[in-house]
């Protein structure tokens, strides 16, 4: 499915990328699926070393969780 929608780009940027391709939908859609690829990488690597500013382990806190008589995870210590 597809969407249209109206923006706003300088003059100079439009005609540089009409020189590329006559499907001006398709640079635009390539250009943001690679702006969003960037963006989810960079959110990924930000997340690294999160848990290393907790007390316990991450398999501790699995585990404790597993234990809490309200949930109802996987018995992995069978």
């Amino acid at each position: 499915m597809s969407i249209k929608t109206c923006i706003n780009i300088s003059e100079d940027l439009f005609n540089e990328a009409k020189k590329l391709s006559d499907n001006f939908s398709s640079v635009v859609a390539e250009a943001l699926r690679e702006y969003l690829r960037k963006k989810k990488v960079q959110k990924a690597l930000s997340s690294f070393g999160s848990w290393e500013k907790r007390d316990k382990s991450s398999a501790d806190m699995v585990n404790e969780m597993r234990k809490e008589d309200t949930r109802r995870y996987a018995d992995r210590h069978r």
